[in-house]
């Protein structure tokens, strides 16, 4: 049984483009919960700034 070794590196690339993707996907996840969380403190402080000077 003979393996086709362009077939084998075809699927590789493949998986390896998937797992790649996966990895941004999950990052750019954490970068908006991040700029969420970041986003919430600031509306808290200009919030806090105004009350404050009253």
């Amino acid at each position: 049984m003979a393996i086709n070794y362009t077939v084998v590196a075809i699927i590789m690339l493949f998986v390896i483009l998937i797992s790649i993707q996966f990895t941004l996907n999950k990052i750019f996840m954490i970068l908006k919960e991040i700029k969420d969380i970041l986003m919430n403190n600031k509306i808290k402080d200009d919030y806090n700034e105004r009350t404050r000077k009253y």
